[in-house]
Formats: C-alpha cells, sequence, structure tokens
C-alpha cells in the first residue's frame, strides 16, 4: 500500500530520578551523601532509510515511546541512559509540527531530531558544599519531548513523467529502466509514483512515473493533488502526449494549465516534451504539426514509440544533456538537526490571573525546571522556595495582585501563597 501522508505521536523518554543516598562510614558525617544521578530519557530521531518508498511501515503504530533513563542508586552510582528510538522514513520526506515544517529529509541516512529526552535528576551528592554538607534531597528526572508530527512524502526524482492517462509513461519507464509498472489500456492504471533508475553510458538518474493527470485534477478531479505534490520535487519534466489523440496539443496545453493552478512555479519547470505511439500514427503531417507547434513554444520535443524502441535512446541522451544544465536539488533542511526542537529560555515566564484567587505561571522551560523538584522532601522545597525568589516568579506574582492564601499553578504543582515564607 502506498501511503505519503501520516500522522504520528512521539515521546520521548523521562529522565531518571537522582537518588537520595547516605555512606555509612566512620568518621563521616552522617555517613556521606552519595546518592547518585539519574540517566536521561531517550531521546527519538527520524532517520531516511532509501530501503523505504512509502510511510506505509507506520500506519499500524500512531505512537512511538522512547526508554526512560534508570533512576540513580547509592554509592555514586548513575542510572542507565534510557536508549534512543529511530524511526526510518524514506527519502524526500517532510515533517512538519503544530503547522511548521522542522525538516526535509532528502539524503539517505540523514537524521533529525523530532523529540529530546528529559535531562535526569541529580542525585544528593550533587548539592554538598561547605554550608550545606548533608542535603536530603535530590532531583526527580525531567519528562522526555512530546509533539504530534505529520510526515508527508513528496517523491524525490530527477526526472517526472508527466501526462494524460495512457500517454505512454509506464510502458516508456518499462523500457528504460528496470522498473515495472502496471500497463494497461485503461485511464489510472498507475495510481502510485513508480521509481525507475534509467543508466546509460555510465550515467544514471531517477525517473518517476506521477499518475495520470485529467481536467480539473489541481481541483482534486481524478487522481487530483494527492499525487501532483509528487511532481515538485523533479528537477526536470518529462510531458508525454499521445499523439494518436484527436488533439494533442490542446491536451499538451491542458496539462499545462493544470499544473499552473496547482502551483504557479510548477510550469516554469524545465519540460522535455515527448510525442509519444508514433507506430500508430499513419498521418506524418499530424506528426510534423505538432512538433512545429510545440518548439515554437519554446519547448524541445521528442517523437518516439515506445514500442518499437524509435527514438528512444535519441531521447535518454536528451535528458542527460539537460540534466547536466540544471542544478541538483539543494539541500532542503530547515532546522538545526543537533538542537532540540523546542529551545526556549527557562527563565521566559508569565503569570495569568485566573480569577476567584487563582493564579497560573506560565513557561516551558521554567515549568520544567520546577517539575524535577521533588516535593516530598521537605528540604527540595525550601530550596524551590528560593529559586522561584530568586528567577522573580515570587515579585511577577505580587505585581499581578496576589494576595496570601491565593492558589498558585505551576505545572503539575499547587501551592497556597504565604507571604510569611519568603
Amino acid at each position: 500500500m502506498f501511503i505519503d501522508e501520516i500522522t504520528i505521536k512521539v515521546v520521548a523518554g523521562k529522565g531518571g530520578d537522582g537518588a537520595v543516598s547516605f555512606r555509612r562510614e566512620k568518621f563521616v558525617p552522617k555517613g556521606g551523601p552519595d546518592g547518585g544521578d539519574g540517566g536521561d530519557g531517550g531521546s527519538i530521531f527520524l532517520q531516511v532509510d532509501e530501503g523505504y518508498t512509502t510511510l506505509s511501515h507506520l500506519r499500524q503504530k500512531n505512537m512511538f515511546k522512547a526508554k526512560s533513563g534508570e533512576n540513580g542508586r547509592g554509592k555514586k552510582c548513575f542510572g542507565k541512559k534510557g536508549e534512543d528510538l529511530v524511526i526510518k522514513v524514506p527519502i524526500g520526506t517532510i515533517v512538519r509540527k503544530e503547522d511548521q515544517v522542522i525538516a526535509d529529509l532528502v539524503e539517505h541516512g540523514e537524521k533529525c531530531l523530532v523529540a529530546k529526552g528529559g535531562i535526569g535528576g541529580r542525585g544528593n551528592s550533587r548539592f554538598v558544599s561547605s554550608t550545606h554538607q548533608v542535603p536530603r534531597f535530590a532531583e526527580k528526572g525531567e519528562a522526555g519531548e512530546e509533539a504530534i508530527l505529520l510526515l508527508e512524502l513528496k517523491v524525490l526524482a530527477d526526472v517526472g513523467l508527466l501526462g494524460y492517462p495512457n500517454a505512454g509513461k509506464s510502458t516508456l519507464l518499462s523500457v528504460i529502466s528496470a522498473a515495472r509498472p502496471k500497463v494497461a489500456s485503461y485511464p489510472f492504471t498507475t495510481l502510485n509514483p513508480i521509481l525507475g533508475v534509467v543508466e546509460i553510458d555510465n550515467r544514471s538518474f531517477v525517473v518517476a512515473d506521477i499518475p495520470g493527470l485529467i481536467k480539473g485534477a489541481h481541483q482534486g478531479v481524478g487522481l487530483g493533488f494527492d499525487f501532483l505534490k509528487h511532481i515538485e520535487r523533479t528537477r526536470l519534466l518529462l510531458h508525454l502526449v499521445d499523439l494518436s489523440d484527436p488533439d494533442p496539443v490542446k491536451a499538451f496545453a491542458e496539462i499545462n494549465t493544470e499544473l499552473e493552478k496547482y502551483n504557479s512555479e510548477l510550469v516554469k519547470k524545465e519540460q522535455i516534451v515527448v510525442g509519444t505511439k508514433i507506430d500508430l500514427l499513419s498521418d506524418l503531417g499530424k506528426r510534423e504539426d505538432f512538433i512545429k507547434n510545440i518548439s515554437g513554444q519554446g519547448y524541445e520535443v521528442h517523437c518516439i514509440s515506445a514500442v518499437t524502441g524509435e527514438n528512444v535512446r535519441e531521447l535518454l541522451y536528451g535528458i542527460a544533456a539537460k540534466l547536466d544544465k540544471i542544478p541538483k536539488i539543494p539541500d532542503f533542511n530547515l532546522v538545526d538537526n543537533d538542537k532540540p526542537v523546542l529551545n526556549k529560555s527557562e527563565f521566559d515566564f508569565q503569570v495569568i490571573n485566573e480569577g476567584s484567587g487563582s493564579y497560573r505561571i506560565e513557561g516551558e522551560g521554567l515549568i520544567k525546571k520546577v517539575m524535577r523538584f521533588n516535593l516530598a522532601h521537605e528540604e527540595a522545597l525550601i530550596r524551590l522556595d528560593k529559586l522561584l525568589k530568586q528567577w522573580g516568579v515570587l515579585k511577577a506574582l505580587e505585581e499581578a495582585g496576589i494576595k496570601e492564601g491565593d492558589l498558585v499553578h505551576i505545572g503539575d504543582y499547587e501551592f497556597h501563597f504565604e507571604t510569611e515564607d519568603f
């Protein structure tokens, strides 16, 4: 099954919790703090694998979760890092998150980070200082990033075969490459884009057989715009026209009109126009009229018979020569794949007055930090109080009009505001 668009949810692994532990040795105060750090959670990557030509292998599973990091232990033993999860996708996959393109994957082996694993919590051994030698608290591991991703596949090829159904695209592809598309004498024989590799004189290029178009395709008529998008990625269009058609010039113009209405940039792509099925022509004048009309519009024209092989090799040389003059497809990457998708300031926050004595603190980075405090440890609560004041959160609440006893929500935590505590 050919699937070129799919939505998945990715959940990176949670960081492991830090440990609260003490050595039991003589002459070591309180046994000595030796709680180790939790391991980082596993991250989730998309990676291009040229062995895949469709997104169909992802259709049975709509959620992907990476492994969480292990908790820290005593004797300063650190938890093991959660294993990263790598999701394989075909060449030409576009990744969207919240309607924004975050990556365009066009090379075999290319990787993109889509959800970063949570950082492991620090154990109590990390908080030893000259003024606090026996810390009885540790950090919780950070939650991993979550995201809803829309994956869209746009076939990546050097040459795209374009034209009405039964123009001879599948037949030509089967003749010039090892691809074996279904060939029959009825419309829409090709329901999926099919790729073939053409080799000529130690050179090669990739040809995509795009499903046939009909008038109104830009509005979704027939196979419509579900497959028009695949033409966008090709460097050169090979526009096939059936010369046995009653009016091949009109057929040529109609397809170009559909391209322009779908995306005006498509008609600016280089095109070689190919008149097909010349073995069926009894009127040679019709062939000459077609060549004169189309070449007069500035297009390179070839007339062939894929069945007999007439002029096919000359066409391939023409394609290779044209590709030599067209720049390679540029680097499509839109993000730095070595950085997490989200990279907001950890102190960027706002106070929202929800009414009825309730206030909410919003700010992704700040919430992540607060959620790492294990408030089951009294010392952790005291430390958080000090940091909220240091970060300016308490001042912002006072400026927003908070009163003693009002509720404050930060992430999953809820506090009563008490002025005497600060």
